[in-house]
């Protein structure tokens, strides 16, 4: 197999127009270019050359982005893939973050962009390097150690007193096998994520399998007496999957001649891949919200437009329809903010019991005067003995506003019924929970709509929306043991029903 340097891309994208632009700019970069027009054939180059950095269109024939990412890591992790998206592709975007894509680029591809996520692969496998060099310095200190085990009382070697702290301080899993895979010692971060190992097989408590890995570098290591490194996933004692690095090495016994022990020393790459999962959100959200937030700024500017021409030519009108727009331009840009620090920061809800209609009532306040400058009907249906229910107010109201903004866009986008349309609010109790049900006759929404629009990211109203909004409303409910349905068809409107339990977590 052929070994590329480090600036070998391999380049995959079903457009020739794009892969010819790109080549070209990658090479003025100073990369070298293995070009492929779909995932098939892509995979069949990766596994010839083995690129260090993949830049992978998403929507490709055959086989799409997403699948041909899967596959490249499955060959090797440490390759770096860089997701290319159209318009609409946020949703997969933040899919193939979960499968570890490097950085994603939106079309049209800026040189400038390019440059940056190329600039963050490489930056990515310098960490990379740099934690096998610390992770191989641990096993050489280990080793080390291991060489110094002392004898007990009893004739049993035990680990020196030094060599335990510093065993029992690290945040790894570390753990001393014999020759039946069975774990004899593991420190206290061990049996904290697994249970005492009590003599019991490797393969059980770590994989919770019935038998060994056939990749298993515990044995690899007494079969060589020598050092294997590993990247796999271990199943925790409450079920959760923990990607981890594994590094043994050999315990020799005193005569320096017979593997009698290995030990390994695993690394939790979990917490590094949700810092990076976060990290990327963010990135996502940055761009995602500097449309929206262009918009609005346009949209402020040409409020105060309207209000210093309409001064200067005393044109109360203008003046007023300046006025207008400012004031519901800042009402968004607030819900923007809100939604930021929402998504941004840890919630802590402060839950107070209230009047179901009281709160109804102030949800009602909040949204009337949006629906009547579009000219939409509001109707409210309260059901009799609503009774009271405990929630954070702030949070709830703002999570059904967002529901009720969607229902208010959607009549106002609907051309054929203008004049006609409404927007109802029913609050009925039922079985210990509010039911509260926001029936709209606009424009309604396809399957692939409905089923995406509390996604993050996903907005169907471009530079017009964040798509942050519905998702936080869904979070919002579900953090109050609440659940929505959506019933909606394109032309026969929207019902969204959500039902919060009368007590927090009921």
């Amino acid at each position: 197999m052929e070994k590329p340097d480090d600036n070998t891309v391999l380049l995959v994208d079903d457009e020739a127009d794009v892969r010819d632009v790109m080549s070209l700019s990658l090479e003025e970069l100073g990369y070298s270019v293995i070009c492929a027009e779909d995932g098939l054939e892509a995979l069949d180059l990766f596994q010839k050359y083995t690129p260090p950095i993949v830049l992978a269109d998403i929507r490709m024939p055959n086989m799409d982005g997403i699948e041909l990412l899967e596959k490249i890591k499955q060959i090797n992790p440490e390759t770096e893939v860089i997701m290319i998206t159209g318009h609409g592709d946020m949703n997969f975007a933040i899919r193939s973050f979960r499968f570890d894509a490097t950085d994603f680029i939106p079309k049209p591809i800026g040189v400038d962009d390019l440059e940056k996520a190329l600039r963050r692969a490489h930056e990515k496998r310098a960490v990379r390097r740099h934690f096998y060099d610390y992770t191989r310095q641990l096993e050489s200190m280990l080793s080390d150690k291991s060489r110094r085990l002392k004898d007990s009382a009893d004739g049993t070697r035990q680990m020196p007193d030094s060599l335990q702290q510093v065993l029992e301080h690290l945040p790894c899993y570390v753990s001393v096998f014999d020759k039946d895979l069975r774990i004899i010692e593991a420190n206290s971060y061990f049996i904290e994520n697994f249970g005492e190992p009590n003599g019991r097989h490797c393969y059980r408590i770590c994989k919770q399998q019935a038998e060994p890995c056939p990749e298993c570098p515990v044995k690899k290591t007494f079969a060589r007496g020598k050092s294997c490194q590993h990247e796999t996933e271990f199943i925790t004692r409450d079920g959760s999957t923990r990607k981890v690095l594994v590094w043994t090495l050999p315990v020799y016994d005193p005569d320096e001649k017979v593997v009698e022990r290995v030990m390994s020393v695993a690394t939790d790459l979990e917490q590094i891949s949700e810092l990076q999962d976060h990290l990327s959100s963010l990135g996502l959200m940055v761009g995602s919200l500097s449309h929206g937030m262009k918009g609005l700024l346009t949209g402020l500017d040409s409020g105060l437009y309207l209000i210093s021409s309409g001064m200067e030519k005393e044109n109360g009108e203008r003046t007023k329809e300046g006025l207008e727009i400012v004031r519901e331009t800042t009402q968004k840009l607030k819900k923007v903010v809100l939604d930021i620090l929402f998504y941004a920061k840890e919630r802590e809800f402060k839950k107070e019991v209230l009047q179901v209609k009281d709160f109804a009532e102030d949800l009602s306040r909040v949204v009337e005067s949006r629906m009547q400058s579009y000219g939409i009907s509001y109707r409210k249906e309260y059901a009799d003995n609503l009774g009271s229910f405990e929630i954070d107010a702030n949070y709830m109201l703002q999570a059904l506003i967002n529901i009720i903004e969607n229902a208010i866009n959607a009549c106002a986008e609907d051309k054929d019924k203008s004049g006609e349309n409404e927007i109802i609010l029913s609050v009925t109790p039922e079985n210990g929970r509010v039911w509260f049900i926001i029936k709209d006759n606009g424009i309604g929404m396809d399957e692939k709509t409905r089923n995406s629009m509390f996604d993050l990211f996903f907005s169907t109203r471009g530079n017009k929306g964040t798509g942050l909004g519905l998702f936080i409303t869904r979070k919002i409910i579900e953090d109050h043991g609440g659940e929505i349905h959506v019933d909606s068809a394109p032309g026969e409107g929207t019902t969204v029903s959500v039902a919060i339990p009368r007590e927090h977590g009921a």
